[in-house]
């Protein structure tokens, strides 16, 4: 896998070696002068390049390199902007001919000749800055300070093995689940149970107290054991002194001469025979791991261990080595965040001043749960006087007092150590992080086409880009450096939340390395001289406004607002050549002559517009050849200009389905999503088979105006582009027909899709029956449908889809017998169901066996006056083992409160005495 062409560690120099290299072979940088002054601008920051990379793996580096490497980004970047600005003016897209070409060719050589002189006196001032950052790095000798950064001479996990027990809240309960899990015994073939080792894996976000539990734990029943040993590993581990760590913590002596693999050998030889407990606290590497578990010798006599680590995938690793189960700590619950900081505050679990309750919720929020937080940040209100202005301080300041306050720089060092645990693409990925407002729901997809669009995703030959986008968010959820929100049926995280204080500590990053520079409206900030990555955020401020005083607008990659609410006016586009991302999602008061400027951003790869005001865009538009993002699914743009075939990089493309599009389409060989499209063209219906990349298409279609012989050549054309998608890349299908049903229910329907494939298809109609073509999915994952009659047999069809995830069904007319009663049959793989019941009366009911795998369920149904015994209602609830999570929304139709009432205590009974006391949220319409 090739290296990102964009980091916050290195700045875009791999982008702009890439970029050198290719100008080597272009025509136009064959002129001496030229060629001369690129090849020694590829050499010599190839180099410095490479010492680059070293600087980057320091957690703390000096202040000098620290310096030398942000001098070495910023001139980095303004040579890309000047070498992309160049590339831009001499490659020619369309070549004319005939008189007019002739007179347009002289322009474009005089215009050349212009720009070549051009070329080379910038260039020639890029020398000498080049020259003189390199020379500097020579005359500070900064080479002599490349040395891996010193461990911290204070283990900073201490005072958390050290906790005292009457100072703890909230921690009974994970305690006693983690001894619970601990004491489970695995079953033999022969259905008898054995002895076996047995771990258990402590996973979860630094801070939220994993090494107090595993200490609590070890605490309660380590007198269960023959011997017990608990061990710090860190970081950067010494695998010597852990292991005589543990020598000396079971109890036996142990030679200071001997290697690690004696060491190993002896404490093998030890434990052999003995029924042994051990805790290994904070893993941070599989290669700790792999080294360590040769130490557990598995002897069936019920020996367990414990670890602790902030990455899921090492604890997986861990349990998968012996039998063994993760314990995933959550952050403490609000009445609990409460009792710890009032205890730290005013030593009492309730008590707090009138005047200062509003506060302490506002501080709590921004602990997010977090226990380390709260007793640093209640230590240090401890110091301060009881009064408002005291408290608001601490609240307002938070992001400087982490930096500042000798009593928060130990929370905010135990947070950063999993940030330099990062690799640099993570540590690059997390950081941008901070253009997004506190609290943000962050959705993945987008996040993720931002980082390819600003160059953060590495290639690999075996996984598009948005695959390997996708890998790095799951990572950064498994080392718990972002908080998942909402975990959809594939496992994957939809949207996801940075926790506050992380937020803080990456912008303070962001901010010092010149990556990100956010204006929040509510203060006036010096901005850096030449910003690279701008962000409004504009949440709370009433006089949210661009700020006058930025120069080099020139130099802004990439600019985006949050916080429609308060813009009162729309920021000046003009002068942005080098962007490459602009969300304007949030920008509503945008209106057509706002984006006239398009046409001259020719570095855009992102662009998002979302504002009813804009009809239309600019014919210029097609002079964007390397856009890959266009999003404008909420503006009133009637039809895309003609000069849109002419994106030939274009990957996703979002428009309303009000909106034509040019019929030519077919040209755009790169689309792989192509979303809400409305079209009665032949011609552009039979266009869409040749899209061969096309993965993600929403179309809505029916039977268009003209003679029946026109409407027939329609539906075959459908069918036949439809047929061909699916032979190639076609994995999900939205289809919207507003034509008579016979064309979806007819078999032929069937023959257009490839089983291989599709594994997401929704109808947007409402049909009379499941047609009976569905039973030939084999790799579906997501169904949604709309059913007026659903029968036995329709069930039947859907319960032979046996890869099914997500099923969201609407009844709308009639069930078999009055009732719908989902049996033991089928369904093997769902995880999450939607059922919206629109029959008066009738709910489905789960039979013993059903969805074993069911783990959301969202329910709506429309509620007549009962007639049941005495009033109670069976939705079959505890039949459905694996639940988690259950909403439900109540229609009354007929119906009493008293029955409504009924209907609630109902769901709220059954799932209150669920094994999984699965969460329950119920509204009444």
């Amino acid at each position: 896998m090739a290296g990102a062409l964009v980091s916050v560690s290195t700045g875009v120099m791999e982008s702009l070696l890439c970029k050198l290299s290719s100008m080597l072979e272009k025509e136009y940088a064959k002129k001496k002068a030229i060629e001369k002054d690129v090849l020694f601008l590829r050499n010599e920051l190839s180099s410095m390049n490479a010492v680059m990379q070293k600087y980057a793996i320091l957690n703390e580096p000096d202040l000098q390199v620290k310096t030398w490497m942000k001098e070495v980004r910023e001139v980095a970047y303004d040579i890309e902007d000047i070498i992309d600005a160049f590339m831009a003016r001499n490659e020619k897209f369309l070549e004319p001919t005939g008189i007019r070409g002739f007179i347009i060719n002289n322009i474009l050589k005089l215009k050349e000749l212009l720009s070549s002189r051009t070329i080379s006196q910038e260039i020639e001032e890029l020398k000498n800055q080049v020259l003189e950052v390199n020379d500097r790095r020579k005359r500070y000798k900064l080479d002599v300070s490349l040395s891996m950064a010193s461990s911290e001479s204070i283990d900073p996990r201490l005072p958390a093995f050290y906790s005292e027990v009457g100072g703890l809240v909230g921690i009974d309960g994970p305690r006693d689940k983690i001894i619970e899990l601990l004491r489970e015994e695995a079953p033999d073939e022969d259905g008898g149970f054995v002895n076996q080792l047995k771990i258990v894996s402590i996973t979860g976000f630094g801070g939220l107290g994993k090494t107090t539990l595993a200490k609590q734990v070890y605490q309660k029943i380590k007198w269960q054991f023959d011997c017990t040993a608990f061990v710090f590993v860190s970081q950067m581990p010494d695998i010597k002194r852990i292991l005589l760590d543990l020598v000396s913590g079971l109890g036996f002596s142990g030679n200071m001469l001997d290697d690690e693999r004696q060491l190993i050998d002896r404490i093998r030889e030890f434990l052999h025979d003995k029924r042994y407990f051990i805790v290994i606290d904070d893993i941070w590497s599989i290669s700790a791991w792999e080294i360590l578990k040769c130490v557990l010798p598995g002897n069936n006599s019920g020996s367990r261990v414990i670890i602790t680590t902030r990455n899921l995938d090492i604890a997986m690793i861990c349990c998968s080595t012996f039998k063994g189960s993760i314990y995933r700590i959550t952050p403490l619950s609000e009445n609990d965040s409460r009792r710890l900081f009032y205890k730290r505050i005013f030593h009492g679990g309730h008590s707090c001043p009138t005047h200062l309750e509003e506060l302490s919720k506002a501080i709590l929020r921004k602990c997010g749960g977090l226990p380390l937080a709260i007793l640093h940040i209640a230590s240090l209100l401890a110091t301060k006087s009881n009064t408002k202005e005291e408290w608001e301080l601490v609240l307002y300041s938070l992001g400087s007092a982490l930096e500042n306050s000798h009593t928060l720089k130990g929370l905010k060092k135990i947070l950063l150590l999993s940030f330099y645990d990062l690799p640099p693409h993570l540590k690059t990925c997390l950081l941008y992080l901070s253009i997004y407002p506190e609290d943000y729901m962050i959705n993945s997809r987008e996040l993720i086409r931002k980082w390819i669009a600003e160059g953060f995703i590495a290639e690999d030959r075996c996984k598009r880009l948005d695959q390997v986008g996708q890998s790095y968010f799951n990572d950064l959820i498994n080392r718990s450096m972002i908080l998942p929100m909402d975990n959809i049926y594939d496992g994957g995280g939809q949207y996801c939340q940075v926790h506050d204080l992380v937020l803080n500590i990456i912008r303070t990053i962001s901010e010092e390395d010149n990556f990100v520079t956010i204006i929040d409206g509510h203060k006036s900030s010096s901005f850096p001289e030449k910003i690279r990555r701008l962000y409004l955020q504009f949440n709370d401020s009433k006089d949210a406004a661009m700020p006058d005083n930025i120069t080099n607008k020139n130099c802004i990659r990439s600019f985006g607002i949050f916080g429609f609410e308060f813009i009162k006016q729309v920021p000046n586009f003009t002068g942005l050549q080098s962007l490459r991302v602009l969300d304007l999602g949030y920008c509503t008061l945008l209106e057509n002559h706002h984006i006239e400027c398009l046409g001259s951003m020719l570095q855009l790869r992102y662009l998002v517009l979302h504002s009813r005001n804009v009809t239309e865009l600019p014919d210029q538009i097609g002079n964007l050849q390397h856009l890959e993002m266009l999003d404008v699914t909420l503006c009133s743009i009637q039809e895309l200009p003609e000069t849109i075939v002419q994106l030939q990089k274009l990957v996703f493309l979002y428009v309303s389905i009000t909106t034509i599009i040019p019929e030519r389409i077919g040209t755009m060989q790169c689309l792989e999503e192509l979303c809400h499209i409305s079209s009665n063209s032949i011609r552009l219906i039979g266009d869409l088979k040749c899209l061969t990349k096309l993965r993600d298409l929403s179309i809505a279609v029916g039977d268009p105006v003209g003679t029946e012989t026109y409407r027939l050549q329609y539906r075959e054309t459908l069918l036949s582009s439809l047929s061909e998608l699916g032979r190639n890349n076609l994995q999900s299908l939205t289809l919207n027909y507003k034509g008579n049903e016979n064309f979806i229910l007819d078999s032929s329907m069937g023959s257009c899709f490839s089983t291989r494939c599709l594994r997401k298809f929704i109808i947007w109609r409402t049909l009379s029956r499941v047609p009976e073509w569905m039973s030939i999915f084999d790799n579906l994952i997501h169904l949604e449908m709309s059913i007026s009659r659903m029968e036995k047999s329709d069930i039947n069809i859907l319960k032979g889809i046996s890869t099914l995830c997500f099923l969201r069904l609407v009844f709308t007319g009639h069930a078999p017998n009055g009732r719908i009663i989902i049996d033991n049959q089928g369904f093997p793989a769902l995880k999450e169901l939607f059922l919206l019941c629109f029959i008066p009366g009738v709910w489905p009911l789960f039979a013993p066996g059903a969805m074993q795998k069911l783990q959301k369920y969202h329910l709506t149904f429309k509620l007549q006056k009962l007639k049941c015994n005495g009033g109670v209602l069976d939705f079959g609830l505890q039949h459905l083992s694996r639940l988690q999570h259950m909403s439900v929304v109540i229609i009354p139709s007929g119906s009493t409160c008293d029955d409504t009432l009924v209907a609630e205590n109902a769901i709220r009974s059954a799932t209150s005495i669920h094994l999984n006391q699965p969460t329950v949220e119920i509204f009444v319409q």
